[in-house]
């Protein structure tokens, strides 16, 4: 199996080819998983002494903003030799499929809700469940109340179908939500108190959508395309997509069902090419980068702005403020109650960390790597703010942001504060992996130390979120769903392309999508309900 992937690697590995061939099932590494490590309460725990190789994405700092810093910082602090492999974002779950296609696996990997199901039910991910259940964090009291509900829902099908965990996620999966620039309902006579805290229906903001385009002359909202790639798929447009659910989901009756072939898919299509034709959802949202559409939102060229986004809540309502106003423009954003027909927004389910089954000493790098990361002190400050120093620091001294030289801060020995972002000295460095808003554990003694370093624009509308918000349902991964996913998944991105851009009707659509993958489809739902 493992020589399969490793022939395909060499002559041009694609996403589409490993995960089938993934979900093939891993026979290497067996003895090193077998179902769980269940002497952990008689076994020694040793600190790891080699190198632990760490693949991660975006959401830890970036070698741009400080990242080696931090890295060498967390290495200070924990006495651990760390080696991180940062893939290009775009290509992150490429470049993961290659090194689980190599003789050379990363000791531990970050993988998203969907990801992680995947490589877990094909043994290539430790078993972590009686390490967590033995350790020290657990029994610590300084866990949230919800907690539970995130290790709950890491708890997925193993190789051998029983529910373990194979991740830890130290943080809650947060969400997005939908911002307005005040600036722009203001421009259009919208009056902001028909909008700020009033639950619309899809006709209303809808209206006010179409208001706003007549007015600029232009799209209103540039979406990070038109789906997301990954769970929970329509965050970036929920109020088009409403209901409707773009993959397979377990309904009232407790039957799994395919979504995107349902009518309220069907409907959430037509909604998405009226917006493409009436001229305020932006065409270039196909294919386009996150870090696209938050430039548009930023954009100071009035033919390019786009004036509401939706994006991820809590330390992002703030750092898109900052943006805005970096820019010399009105930061003042709207965050609005979901519409009527949503209901509520959905909170992903949180990025695991993984320790693969090719890693040495799996048990010590979950106690003191990953274990560590909510210490309740130091080390958990780090994974929340970054590095001291180049990030945040403690001493006395006066501190300015660029291109506001003149608004001095000034800080007394001992006290916390943020420093300007290495790569963005004309903001504040917002945080670092764990956001502390979304932290699962709270701190040791007098409490977080970066507390008053937290906005009240972040902390207002995380809070707010969590109240407007559920958790998002893991779908369970079976070998057939493992075998035709990627397929699957590629055509509805099809459908959903060539529909919201006009190239092809809802009903079109539809029928293209039944064509190629109506029968994969079939298959999948058939493995979901008879592993109930």
């Amino acid at each position: 199996m493992k020589k399969t992937i490793k022939k395909l690697a060499a002559v041009g590995l694609t996403l589409t080819s490993v995960m089938s061939l993934v979900a093939c099932g891993n026979n290497n590494g067996g003895d090193n998983n077998p179902g769980g490590n269940g002497d952990n309460d008689s076994k020694e725990i040793t600190k790891p002494t080699d190198e632990i190789e760490i693949m991660v994405d975006n959401t830890v700092v970036t070698e741009s903003n400080g990242g080696e810093a931090f890295y060498k910082y967390l290495m200070e602090l924990t006495g651990l030799k760390l080696k991180f492999i940062r893939p290009d974002h775009n290509g992150y779950y490429d470049a993961v499929a290659s090194a689980f296609a190599s003789d050379a696996q990363p000791d531990v990997v970050l993988l998203s809700s969907d990801y992680y199901a995947l490589y877990a039910s094909n043994g290539f991910l430790w078993n972590m469940t009686d390490a967590w259940e033995n350790s020290d964090l657990k029994k610590s009291g300084r866990l949230i109340a919800t907690a539970d509900n995130i290790f709950n829902a890491l708890k997925v099908n193993g190789e051998d179908g029983t529910k373990a965990m194979y991740g830890f996620s130290p943080y809650r999966g947060n969400g997005c939500c939908t911002f307005i620039k005040k600036s722009w309902l203001e421009a259009s006579n919208i009056d902001v108190a028909k909008v700020q805290g009033v639950t619309m229906d899809w006709n209303t903001y809808y209206g006010y959508l179409k208001q706003m385009a007549a007015d600029k002359g232009h799209y209103v909202i540039s979406a990070p395309d038109f789906i997301s790639l990954e769970a929970p798929y329509t965050n970036y447009l929920p109020e088009f997509y409403q209901n409707a659910q773009f993959t397979f989901y377990q309904n009232a009756s407790g039957q799994f069902v395919d979504g995107f072939s349902e009518k309220a898919m069907q409907d959430a299509l037509q909604r998405l090419q009226d917006g493409v034709k009436d001229g305020v959802l932006d065409k270039a949202s196909l294919g386009q980068k996150t870090s696209d559409a938050r430039n548009k939102f930023y954009s100071t060229d009035a033919a390019s702005e786009s004036g509401v986004f939706t994006y991820w809540a809590g330390t992002w309502a703030n750092t898109l403020k900052q943006n805005l106003e970096s820019k010399g423009l009105d930061g003042t954003l709207v965050a609005i109650n979901p519409i009527k027909e949503l209901g509520t927004y959905v909170e992903r389910i949180a990025p695991a960390w993984c320790i693969t089954n090719d890693a040495k000493n799996p048990e010590g790098i979950f106690k003191y790597f990953i274990e560590t990361m909510l210490d309740g002190g130091d080390v958990q400050t780090a994974w929340e703010y970054g590095a001291k120093g180049t990030h945040w620091d403690d001493k006395a001294e006066s501190v300015t942001i660029a291109k506001k030289e003149d608004d001095i801060k000034t800080y007394k020995e001992g006290e916390f504060h943020m420093l300007p972002q290495p790569e963005k000295p004309d903001t504040w460095m917002p945080k670092n992996h764990i956001d502390p808003i979304l932290a699962l554990a709270k701190f040791n003694g007098s409490g977080d130390p970066g507390q008053g370093a937290i906005t009240e624009v972040a902390r207002e509308n995380g809070e707010w979120f969590a109240t407007v918000s559920k958790v998002a349902t893991p779908l369970p991964m079976t070998e057939v769903l493992g075998l035709n996913i990627t397929d699957i998944n590629t055509a509805r991105q099809e459908v959903i392309s060539k529909v919201a851009l006009g190239e092809w009707t809802v009903e079109e659509g539809m029928n293209q999508y039944k064509s190629k993958v109506g029968s994969n489809v079939e298959a999948c739902l058939k493995s979901l309900n008879s592993q109930k």
